[in-house]
């Protein structure tokens, strides 16, 4: 993943980007939370957008900046999952901005429910189903996808833009999430020689 992460750091300074990766909690919330903590953090901080790439994400695509996947006023752009499985949006690499994605990442994290979750020494555990309702994932996509893309609060790329295990036109970025990460050595192989 250290190819990975410095990949993502030099697209942010090719960008003019800051690049932030936070490998200690902020915040007493389980690790899948988090990343809306930390987006509505980014944004409350006087940030104009968050993109939000999960460790096993890369970005692909240099010659494309964060700013052109917004193309209205959408707060939030995001993309479903790749066709191997079926949720409507993927959580591990989306983008928010201003006041709006402030507030939308509120209502995402009021759907946090700490009576799902056991607090152990060293982690959070779940009971529920892993992705379901009681996953930041799960409960956006039960409680808040339908509303945000109804109202425009919410815009969604092709899966391939954001979500795509492999390396096809009009990908920003890369995701390698599940079974995928079988993909990266051939992709980093392919990327560094």
């Amino acid at each position: 993943m250290g190819h990975l992460l410095a990949r993502n750091a030099a697209y942010a300074q090719a960008h003019g980007f800051e690049h932030h990766f936070f490998n200690e909690a902020t915040v007493d919330l389980p690790v899948y939370w988090q990343k809306v903590y930390l987006c509505r953090q980014v944004l409350a901080a006087g940030y104009d957008i968050a993109i939000w790439a999960d460790t096993d994400a890369v970005f692909h695509d240099f010659g494309r900046g964060v700013e052109s996947l917004f193309q209205r006023d959408e707060v939030m752009v995001g993309a479903p999952d790749n066709p191997y499985w079926e949720a409507p949006f993927n959580a591990g690499v989306f983008a928010v901005r201003g006041t709006g994605g402030i507030a939308l990442m509120d209502r995402w994290l009021g759907l946090f429910h700490a009576t799902a979750w056991t607090r152990t020494e060293t982690a959070w555990v779940c009971a529920g189903e892993w992705g379901g309702i009681d996953f930041e994932q799960g409960a956006f996509n039960a409680h808040l996808f339908d509303e945000a893309v109804v109202s425009g609060a919410l815009s969604l790329v092709d899966w391939r833009v954001l979500q795509s295990p492999f390396p096809v036109p009009g990908a920003l970025t890369l995701h390698f999430a599940g079974e995928f990460k079988r993909n990266l050595p051939a992709y980093l192989q392919s990327i560094l020689g």
